[in-house]
């Protein structure tokens, strides 16, 4: 039986609710997991020897690392930090690199922020899905374990094709992502800071600048490289597991085709 205009509505409502937030959490999550991953920044930093460029102990990174991972998740009030600095203990940061830290900061606030709206994305869809699937007329005479098996195949066909819709829209804007990044990162470095920031205070010098000697430029293209890793991995997993989804409710579930989803 074919669906009414509510339940078509409330169809379409929830495959973009799905996909909008299966597609942000994808991102927020693969950039949270590299940018919140201290194993990762103390790797990085012994692979591109950092201690020696920065005249700074690894110890005293992790300590500088720490604090910086605190305050970007609002556990520390301020970045600063004071350590042992070619051979002098002093503060690390200087005052517009603490400014440009409270930029990134906010930055971290509005990803958290974002993070919590894909989620009620994702569970508006869900909620949209079983109302949908479970509209008055959309299945005639029903008794309550019919409606509950037909219930459960129209939440999973939704789900499967928002699973494999928000990988295809993933695959598109990696692609149309990477490619820059990979031909000239420092100019796809350069337009995602012009984009992000209102503001100068991340042209740093590396000459004086500890933020940089500590975060130069090869950190964040092996940062970008791992997110771009993580996704895809998510990417994949999204459209494999629609697509075994599909599978199971059209070839296993006899009944399927009796409901038009």
């Amino acid at each position: 039986m074919k669906m009414s205009r509510r339940a078509k509505l409330a169809y379409s409502l929830a495959i973009c609710m799905l996909v909008l937030g299966l597609t942000g959490l994808n991102v927020l999550l693969s950039v949270q997991a590299v940018a919140l991953d201290m194993d990762f920044y103390m790797s990085t930093w012994t692979e591109l020897d950092i201690p020696g460029s920065a005249g700074m102990s690894l110890d005293d990174l992790r300590l500088t690392g720490e604090r910086l991972l605190g305050y970007f998740v609002g556990s520390e009030a301020t970045p600063q930090v004071t350590a042992v600095v070619e051979g002098a203990h002093r503060p690390v940061f200087r005052e517009h690199e603490i400014e440009h830290l409270r930029d990134v900061r906010h930055l971290f606030r509005l990803g958290f922020r974002a993070k919590r709206v894909c989620w009620a994305m994702v569970l508006t869809g869900v909620l949209l899905a079983g109302w949908q699937s479970g509209v008055p007329g959309h299945h005639e005479q029903r008794d309550k374990r019919r409606y509950l098996y037909s219930l459960s195949l129209g939440l999973g066909d939704l789900i499967s094709r928002s699973l494999k819709v928000a990988g295809l829209v993933l695959v598109a804007a990696t692609v149309l992502l990477s490619v820059p990044a990979l031909l000239d990162f420092t100019r796809w470095w350069t337009g995602f800071h012009l984009i992000t920031f209102d503001n100068d205070l991340w042209r740093l010098d590396p000459r004086s600048d500890w933020l940089i000697k500590i975060f130069p430029e090869e950190f964040f293209s092996a940062a970008v490289t791992r997110i771009g890793l993580y996704s895809a991995a998510v990417t994949a997993a999204y459209i494999v597991i629609g697509m075994l989804l599909r599978f199971s409710i059209s070839n296993i579930s006899p009944d399927y085709g009796k409901y038009n989803f």
